[in-house]
């Protein structure tokens, strides 16, 4: 897709979903996108979470043997065991990712039927999603909310990164970027992200954001959460750090290719 600035330049950026990066065409440039740069930042709750998930399928697959006053499983074999528990926390994380892509969907086809008229979206049968929604337009109607764009993509021309931003709208009387989460928090590094799309705004429309929401939506309970960026401008600073320390791994790798594992991540 063709990529506008301010200035009258076009770029053409493609997406590799292969390695998940944008290309400049026709240089065919990789260029990594925002969620890849973040990847850098180690995120340690996701750890105890996969333990908890495997130690559950552990004990949905055990049975007391009354007998033998021991547990088995229904099926013979070490294999059956560590495969199991090393792929039971990808289980959960894809029922998740189900309800947060439908919930997401449902708000890019609401602000996509704002913008550009048609039919609204369908409401989704999951009862999750329907109480995330419920929630969202919640939030809507008790805020000035002027819309402009949905999963508009993104260009750092200076900094060379992409990214999608969910949205882009003037809340409040504040031209602002916002961001969709369904995890359940608000995470320290999904201010960098923000930051960086807000960043990559200004560089392409020239003009100056005033603000960078995160906009999350439980994807169990359907609890609402809203937070503005207190300083995006440290925010984009850190996330300039962590771009940096994405490269500098990069380059190390390639002429050290016994670092341990963690420094490759």
């Amino acid at each position: 897709m063709k990529i506008e600035y301010h200035d009258g330049e076009v770029i053409e950026l493609g997406f590799d979903d292969r390695l998940h990066s944008y290309r400049i065409e026709p240089d065919n440039e990789l260029i990594p996108s925002v969620t890849q740069t973040m990847d850098v930042i180690s995120k340690p709750g996701l750890i105890p979470w996969a333990l908890k998930e495997g130690v559950e399928w552990l004990s949905k697959n055990l049975f007391y043997d009354s007998e033998r006053d021991n547990y088995h499983t229904k099926s013979v074999g070490i294999d059956f065991l560590t495969k199991g528990i090393k792929g039971a926390y990808r289980n959960t994380s894809t029922s998740a990712i189900n309800i947060g892509t439908v919930t997401h969907e449902w708000v890019e086809g609401a602000i996509r039927w704002k913008l550009e008229g048609g039919d609204p979206p369908s409401m989704p049968p999951q009862k999750e999603a329907q109480k995330a929604i419920e929630a969202f337009r919640a939030w809507v109607s008790e805020n000035d909310v002027e819309w402009h764009s949905a999963e508009r993509k993104l260009y750092h021309r200076t900094h060379k990164y992409a990214g999608t931003v969910d949205a882009v709208a003037t809340i409040n009387g504040e031209y602002c970027v916002i961001d969709w989460k369904t995890s359940k928090a608000i995470y320290p590094e999904y201010y960098l992200q923000v930051a960086a799309y807000a960043k990559a705004l200004e560089n392409m429309d020239g003009v100056d954001v005033d603000s960078a929401y995160i906009l999350r939506c439980d994807k169990k309970t359907g609890k609402f959460q809203c937070v503005q960026s207190e300083n995006f401008e440290l925010d984009f600073d850190a996330f300039l750090a962590a771009q940096r320390l994405r490269r500098r791994l990069k380059a190390v790798s390639y002429t050290h290719l016994t670092l341990p594992t963690i420094l490759l991540v």
